[in-house]
């Protein structure tokens, strides 16, 4: 897992001109926040989902196959409470059949093998219960969510509202990995086709 110290912005000031006259100047300025306060992400398992071997045979040949739903954990430790997000980046981006969902890899034909789904089941910051939310514009604005996807900036707001992140130290989320493989008419599965979905969980201070 990657944690990172965010620049929060900077911003670019023009002189501007006045009468006839152009500017002979223009200046840069560069601003942010480093904060002093350290969170450490981890995945239970070391965020390895196995779904064995799966018959080609078993596979539904015109519908998506559910055939894996696994429990994982995410936990996050900081040694202060902090207002932070989780950036979930697809590994394995353009291969999943579903927008919005992890993609599971190519077939050697490059096929795309189908795709991995995330729930949030439950969360609790500092020990209370709380709600997953996520955001879709880096942050200006947040909504509950059933799911985690790249894309959207996960995070956690109170039991009662879901519209900002709180601060949090400990952090516990239940997720439940979901893998599915798509019809298997549109896959070559002449020879052992390896499942190959990853993601990474990115910090982000808020």
């Amino acid at each position: 897992m990657k944690k990172t110290l965010t620049l929060l912005g900077s911003a670019f000031l023009l002189a501007g001109a006045t009468c006839a006259f152009a500017a002979s100047s223009t200046n840069l300025t560069v601003t942010g926040i480093i904060t002093p306060v350290a969170c450490t992400p981890s995945l239970s398992n070391g965020g390895l989902v196995y779904n064995g071997k799966i018959s080609a045979g078993d596979l539904n040949p015109t519908r998506s196959t559910l055939v894996g739903k696994h429990p994982l954990q995410l936990t996050v430790a900081c040694d202060a409470p902090a207002r932070f997000a989780l950036d979930p980046i697809d590994n394995r981006a353009g291969t999943g059949i579903v927008s919005g969902m992890f993609g599971l890899g190519l077939t050697d034909d490059g096929e795309k093998l189908g795709y991995v789904q995330v729930a949030v089941k439950n969360a609790l910051a500092d020990g209370q219960p709380a709600q997953a939310i996520d955001s879709d514009d880096g942050g200006a604005t947040w909504n509950r969510t059933p799911v985690t996807s790249p894309g959207y900036l996960l995070s956690v707001g109170s039991a009662t509202d879901s519209s900002v992140p709180i601060a949090v130290a400990d952090l516990t989320m239940d997720f439940e990995v979901w893998t599915l493989i798509a019809p298997a008419d549109s896959l070559t599965l002449t020879d052992e086709v390896v499942m190959d979905g990853s993601a990474t969980f990115e910090m982000k201070y808020l």
